[in-house]
């Protein structure tokens, strides 16, 4: 039985949801909606048991409270990567590489992954599972908009703002 260990952070922009494994990081959720979504996806699963346990995710959480206290934060938490597709892993693994306080667009991080389709790189983008961690927030539209964020837009634009400082 996989074990799920999951917890909740109150942060400068709300509660924050995480859930790990043994292998990693499984989710970070920023509103309640998602949060819900996980959990149920995860109970319906016969071979999961969900365990809340705020000390395996304790470094997490501060690095998550001082990344929006404004600090650069380097993530090293190990993630999870079971149940996602190769495109995905691809589109997540390069959007590790987008420097703090830099942005590129989608067509940009679609060439990288060898493909045409800015639109799959955003579907791939609106399904990270661990957003900040994995920084899709840094992926904008080619004209300088920002696209869209699983948080909603305003995140996006603070989360922007907070590394442009």
């Amino acid at each position: 039985m996989q074990k799920i260990y999951y917890a909740a952070a109150e942060t400068k922009i709300g509660k924050i949801y995480l859930a790990g494994s043994e292998k990693g990081l499984k989710m970070v959720a920023l509103t309640p909606k998602e949060w819900h979504r996980f959990i149920q996806k995860a109970e319906s699963k016969k071979a999961v048991s969900l365990i809340p346990d705020q000390s395996k995710l304790k470094s997490l959480e501060k690095g998550l409270k001082d990344y929006l206290a404004g600090r650069k934060v380097n993530f090293r938490q190990k993630l999870d990567w079971d149940g996602f597709t190769p495109f995905q892993k691809k589109v997540w693994s390069q959007m590790l590489r987008i420097p703090y306080g830099e942005t590129r667009s989608y067509k940009w991080l679609a060439a990288k992954v060898n493909t045409n389709s800015p639109r799959a790189v955003g579907q791939a983008c609106g399904s990270n599972p661990w957003p900040i961690v994995v920084p899709c927030h840094r992926v904008i539209a080619s004209d300088g908009s920002l696209g869209g964020y699983g948080g909603g837009l305003a995140l996006k634009e603070k989360l922007l703002k907070l590394e442009r400082n």
